[in-house]
């Protein structure tokens, strides 16, 4: 083991590996495929606690975190993550899987409690997070647990998230809200949502992409919230002054949720419009199924314990502090597989299924002995199986097809369960620090197995009831107490020395005849413990609490019943011997008291708080007339009877003899008279004798009847019976004690045989003492209070004194605090002068780099405006040598003409140009006077930019040079065209 932690695992990276003991799973889950580095090694479990011991000084022995932490993860390495191997083994009971975080601090193991755990979609992974922050991941497929890199402190829930298969989200006690992925150990979002415990956590069937919406309840609060971003979209308010948020779920397969409040109303309300869809009143709906259920017709019970195992104590009262009624009476909710029908469970003990749709209430069940806290549904088969967590903290499995089916998963400290998706594996949290993964499949055969174990008893014994026993409803019955007859069980007892132990308490119950009075016990419970007994049952030294409960109830009863019995020292000795033999059924244990009481210890109370002198002079004379030496003993040691007789009596012999031997002794004593145990005293003294009178002082005779010493139990009984038989009449203890009375059906008689007088005056003693007490205190305390006056006004002066010094140090503080205060005022000053002018002078560069930005602009508009001057430029000019070509081909139109008259002429007479010479003239001139206006217009536009006074930079100077010169070829081309024409007109 050594080699394997040196060579193969470092000390850091197995820092917080919980122990684990594993049992066997038969399963076909489905492999995840991920593929990170696993340990080779197969550990055993001892290898896995050693690896838990050593991991305790690295890091879990020393983790204190502060509130700013809490709120937050804390990283723990950023190493890979390691997993390792466990065995699963196989076990009948189901119990496939316990895990459980055990350390060692300061040497000594400590084991850290789970607070939250989970299974994933697939149900092929367990997620568990302790309460240090730790998260562990088991995967049931490929036998590997590992830890993540990660804590997550004071976590309260756990539940895999919709959107990606490895991510889970995790609500804290302070309302912050993480993403975690357990493949990659990754850390994800967080952010902090609600001001409380996160309580619960679903979402709806309509997941999108984008918005997907989850139910969160923080305590008394709801919250819309994204699960991509972890914001708030909508929080849910409700009139507190009338009543409070209880629960807050979407239905299944569904996007509305429900709303439960402490006014036992259900709500249904709609995810879009956040308005309220349709109500129910579960409880309302109950009362009036009861109150209209027909008289022939009864309710399924589901009774979770049987009748030899059932507790007065728990079945008839119950402490107002565990309930808050303020808060309604449905506890919890669950919801079938399939989602159409809800089952609630509540306060007073039924069983509520409920169809979603409608909220109409479907069966019911009244839960006798025991409420459920927690409730899920196991998918097959269909509605019938519920596991549930009850108020006593046992995982119990219920079959609702048959109520009388029914299996206890878990005893004891179950605190929280949670179903797979599959419905194969069942994980049970507990208060002891550990979870529990149960399969179902296992649990559920057990149930079956055991029901048809049942059956086959039954069928065999052709008993389908069991043997009537003494409850809470009556006492025995008729057959019983005939097939129990007083003579019958004297042969017994006189054959074999001692009762069945199976049948022992109900032949005690016939023997005295208890009537099992249950109403008037009850009401003797309700009136509480007596001063007297709550003062002296804080001095009980009894190791079993339960044990201890149930006699300071006893004795609260038996208080209640006769006062003398309150201020008995002896009672509590006296009743814990049958509290220790009959721990659950209080009513026998009270009666059978009482009913002692009443008969054998009839003559105990005549003197108290005195011994009782009579019935302990009676031992003493019937001692005297059997063994005469052995009282002159006793009076030579100054032994009285209260010495040697009465340790005895006010302990029932518990003390000095074994568990079996006290049982067989009272078989006998129930089976006598009530002055038997007269005899029995008599006779353990005389048995004793030899060794009695060989003590060598009072303190080792004292100490010989508080010490249990070996006796033969038969020769003392038989010695017992033979002084009571020989006894003379004059010694008889009958002459001074009434034969056995039993307690009548339906009322306890009062006991009287006890000085009343004095108890009156003792209980007023006792009144008068604790108000002179109060008075001494509210004495006590007004001298304190004048005290703390006293010592005030001192602390006063001398703070003034110190106020006075301490002023004068802060007025010279504040003296020099004034004079930095202003030297650096000055600095400021200095400092925003020079400050003003480098704002000045950058305001200045400002301005200039804004000038120049202006005429910028401006240059570049001239340029546009050039521009456009010189496509206009063009265009005339395109347009003026367009014109100037048809000219010339008119010019030639009219040549050929000329020509063509001309030719005519000479032909015919008179030439064309003589004829025509007026109109070529007026075309002419018109053309002339065409080309001036088109001068005169370009002549102007060069004319304009030149007389313009704005000095303009030299770029403007060179621009205004290239259009005078462009004007200039212009003109030119112009003037050209011009010579040219007159030309071709006189050559015309």
């Amino acid at each position: 083991m050594d080699r394997i932690i040196k060579s193969e695992i470092k000390k850091e990276e197995i820092t917080g590996i919980p122990s684990v003991t594993l049992h066997g799973i038969k399963n076909s889950l489905q492999d995840d495929g991920n593929g990170d580095t696993d340990v080779d090694e197969d550990l055993t479990e001892e290898e896995l606690e050693l690896f838990t011991y050593q991991d305790a000084d690295t890091e879990d022995s020393d983790v204190t975190l502060t509130q700013p932490e809490a709120a937050r993860s804390v990283p723990l390495s950023d190493g890979p993550m390691r997993k390792y191997p466990f065995k699963l083994k196989q076990c009948e009971s189901g119990n496939v899987l316990t895990v459980h975080h055990t350390i060692k601090e300061a040497g000594q193991p400590l084991r850290i409690q789970i607070a939250a755990c989970c299974f994933n979609e697939l149900s092929n992974k367990l997620v568990v997070i302790d309460k240090r922050g730790n998260v562990f991941v088991f995967d049931f497929v490929r036998k590997r647990y590992w830890r993540l890199g990660f804590r997550i402190p004071k976590a309260k829930l756990i539940r895999p998230s919709p959107l990606h298969a490895s991510d889970y989200i995790v609500g804290n006690k302070t309302g912050h809200i993480f993403v975690i992925d357990v493949d990659n150990s990754i850390l994800g979002a967080d952010a902090e949502v609600g001001s409380a415990a996160l309580e619960e956590l679903s979402w709806s069937n309509r997941l999108q992409n984008r918005s997907s919406i989850a139910l969160m309840r923080f305590g008394r609060d709801a919250l819309l919230v994204n699960l991509h971003t972890l914001q708030v979209s909508h929080q849910l308010d409700f009139d507190e002054s009338r009543y409070t948020l209880k629960f807050a779920a979407f239905l299944p397969n569904s996007d509305q949720f429900l709303i439960g409040f402490s006014n036992d109303s259900l709500h249904v309300w709609s995810s879009h419009s956040l308005g309220t869809l349709r109500m129910g009143q579960p409880i309302k709906a109950r009362n009036r199924k009861l109150r209209l259920l027909p008289a022939g017709e009864s309710i399924p019970e589901i009774v979770l314990r049987s009748p030899d195992d059932s507790d007065l104590e728990e079945d008839l009262t119950f402490d107002c502090q565990d309930y808050d009624f303020a808060d309604g009476l449905l506890l919890s909710y669950c919801f079938t597989p399939d989602g159409n029908k809800m089952c609630l469970s509540t306060l007073d003990g039924y069983l509520l299924l409920l169809s979603v749709a409608s909220f109409d209430l479907e069966k019911m069940y009244r839960l006798t002995d025991f409420t459920l806290h927690q409730m899920a549904f196991l998918s097959q088969p269909k509605e019938r199986i519920v596991f549930g967590i009850t108020a006593r903290n046992q995982a119990v499995m219920l079959d609702l097809a048959n109520t009388d089916h029914k299996l206890i998963v878990q005893r004891s400290n179950a605190r929280s369960l949670s179903l797979s998706r599959d419905g194969k594996l069942l994980s049970v949290t507990s208060r002891c620090g550990e979870v529990n993964v149960w399969s179902t499949c296992r649990i559920f055969n057990a149930l079956q197995a055991q029901t048809r174990c049942l059956s086959q008893i039954k069928s065999t014994f052709k008993q389908p009831k069991t043997l009537p026993s003494c409850s809470v409803g009556g006492g025995v019955s008729k057959e019983l107490r005939h097939l129990l007859n007083p003579q019958r069980l004297k042969n017994m007892l006189k054959e074999y020395g001692c009762y069945p132990e199976k049948y022992r308490y109900l032949i005690w119950t016939s023997l005295l005849d208890l009537p099992c009075n249950g109403p008037q016990f009850q009401e003797l419970i309700k009136l509480g413990a007596p001063l007297m007994v709550r003062n002296r049952a804080k001095k009980l030294k009894i190791r079993n609490d339960h044990q201890r409960r149930v006699v300071i109830k006893i004795w609260s009863c038996l208080a209640q019943w006769c006062k003398v019995l309150a201020h008995a020292d002896f009672m509590p000795h006296l009743i814990f011997p049958f509290v220790k033999q009959m721990p659950k059924n209080s009513l026998v244990c009270f009666e059978l008291i009482a009913t002692l009481v009443l008969n054998h210890f009839q003559l105990w109370f005549e003197f108290h708080p005195l011994p009782p002198s009579n019935y302990l002079a009676m031992c003493e004379n019937i001692l005297q007339h059997c063994d005469e030496q052995l009282c002159k003993f006793y009076k030579s040691h100054e032994i009285l009877p209260k010495d040697f007789a009465w340790p005895l009596l006010s302990t029932a012999f518990s003390e000095v003899l074994e568990e079996q031997q006290w049982l067989s002794l009272w078989d006998n004593i129930f089976s006598e008279q009530p002055w038997f145990p007269v005899f029995l005293v008599v006779a353990y003294n005389l048995i004793h004798r030899e060794i009695i009178v060989r003590l060598p002082d009072k303190r080792s005779v004292l100490s010989f009847f508080h010490d249990q010493n070996p006796v033969d139990l038969s020769k003392l009984l038989s010695k017992a019976r033979k002084l009571m038989s020989k006894c003379a009449l004059a010694l008889h203890p009958q002459r001074f004690m009434l034969r056995f009375s039993p307690i009548p059906k339906g009322v306890y008689p009062k006991f009287l045989k006890y000085p009343s007088n004095w108890i009156d005056e003792q209980e007023d003693q006792a009144v008068s003492l604790i108000k002179h007490n109060q008075e001494i205190d509210a004495r006590i305390r007004h001298l304190e209070l004048e005290e703390v006056k006293i010592m005030e006004r001192l602390e006063n002066g001398l703070k003034q004194e110190e106020h006075a010094r301490r002023l004068k140090e802060m007025e010279k503080v504040y003296q020099d605090t004034i004079h930095r205060e202003e030297e650096r005022i000055t600095c400021q000053r200095k400092m925003l002068l020079t400050y003003q002018m480098e704002v000045r002078r950058r305001k200045s560069e400002v301005i200039t780099k804004l000038q120049e930005s202006e005429q910028r602009r401006k240059i570049l508009e001239m340029e546009k405006d050039m521009d456009l001057l010189m496509h206009s430029i063009e265009r005339e000019r395109r347009r003026h040598n367009q014109e100037m070509q048809l000219a010339e081909d008119e010019i030639r139109n009219q040549e050929m003409e000329l020509l063509a008259q001309r030719y005519y002429s000479d032909t015919e007479g008179a030439p064309l140009a003589q004829k025509y010479y007026d109109k070529i003239q007026q075309l002419c001139y018109q053309r002339d006077q065409l080309q001036n206006n088109l001068r005169d217009m370009t002549m102007e536009q060069l004319r304009t930019p030149a007389t313009s006074s704005v000095q303009f930079s030299p770029q403007l100077v060179d621009i205004e040079n290239s259009i005078f010169e462009i004007q200039k070829e212009f003109t030119e081309i112009i003037t050209t065209d011009t010579t040219t024409l007159k030309y071709r007109r006189n050559l015309s």
